[in-house]
């Protein structure tokens, strides 16, 4: 059985967005939220990534990041972004 379409209630200036993000692309404004939202991570999905790339990292120095130094990495990263939206 296909999958059905369904509605979803948006601003007109996204709608307007996403119709000429669909058209310079050649295709259509569903392709285009079926690739943004297959992009964008759940925060689920972004630990699961975090604790597998920790395992490789383990795996291939024998070095356990701490929690302490994940913690601080979180932090500079968070600063990162911060920092770019301030420019």
């Amino acid at each position: 059985m296909g999958e059905q379409d369904t509605s979803i209630k948006t601003t007109e200036a996204v709608r307007d967005r996403l119709r000429a993000l669909a058209k310079e692309r050649g295709t259509t404004m569903n392709h285009v939220l079926e690739d943004l939202v297959q992009r964008e991570l759940t925060a689920e999905e972004r630990e699961q990534r975090a604790q597998l790339a920790l395992e490789e990292v383990r795996q291939a120095t024998g070095v356990t990041v701490s929690d302490q130094a994940r913690a601080q990495a979180r932090a500079f990263l968070k600063d990162l972004g911060r920092e770019r939206y301030a420019s």
